[in-house]
């Protein structure tokens, strides 16, 4: 028994020291510690992180200097000049005048189209040429109907109506452009119009 009680107290000790250790407890004093120290350090960074009020500089007063003596001299006079049809005509909207009859610039050749099933009534506008040309060509097409005109080369706007008792609207283009005497071809369809060159 003297040999089995030394061997129990060595079995005894080494499973003492496999055992478990206990779970250790927190102090509520020191993690309220942790806690309070946190917060200040937190405030004392978001204070420091602030921008410092800096004063706005005074503006500057302008100093305005006084007026300038008038000079009085007298007006020249102009003879008062009635204006003409053709200073009238060429001050008014282009597109209010109709296209003068033989025109002096450039020509070219313009094949109006119609793709509607419908009749289609309206102008062409041409914008102010170098040659002083502008004015409007009135335009009425049967459906799928064509005309061909002589026109001077320059830029055009269209405006059409499209009679078309089931579906009616209006076809316009703008910027169409002639610049050769090629033969061009102006396209109204439902609700535009296009110019295709030569």
């Amino acid at each position: 028994m003297k040999k089995v009680l030394p061997l129990i107290l060595v079995i005894g000790a080494l499973l003492a020291a496999c055992a478990p250790k206990a779970t250790p407890t927190i102090d509520v004093a020191q993690v309220q510690a942790s806690a309070v120290a946190m917060a200040f350090t937190m405030s004392a960074q978001t204070q420091a992180a602030l921008p410092t009020n800096t004063p706005i500089p005074p503006m500057p007063t302008a100093t305005i200097p006084p007026p300038a003596t008038p000079t009085t001299f007298a007006l020249p006079t102009f003879p008062v000049v009635a204006p003409t049809a053709t200073s009238a005509a060429s001050s008014a909207n282009p597109c209010s005048v109709p296209l003068a009859k033989n025109p002096t610039g450039k020509q070219t050749t313009l094949r109006v189209v119609n793709e509607n099933k419908a009749q289609v009534q309206g102008s062409i506008c041409l914008s102010k040429t170098p040659f002083g040309e502008f004015g409007v060509i009135g335009i009425v097409l049967s459906r799928n109907q064509d005309t061909i005109l002589t026109v001077p080369q320059g830029c055009y706007s269209a405006y059409f109506w499209v009679n078309d008792p089931k579906k009616p609207s209006t076809a316009q283009g703008y910027g169409l452009c002639m610049n050769n005497t090629d033969k061009w071809t102006m396209v109204i369809r439902q609700d535009t119009v296009v110019l295709k060159g030569p």
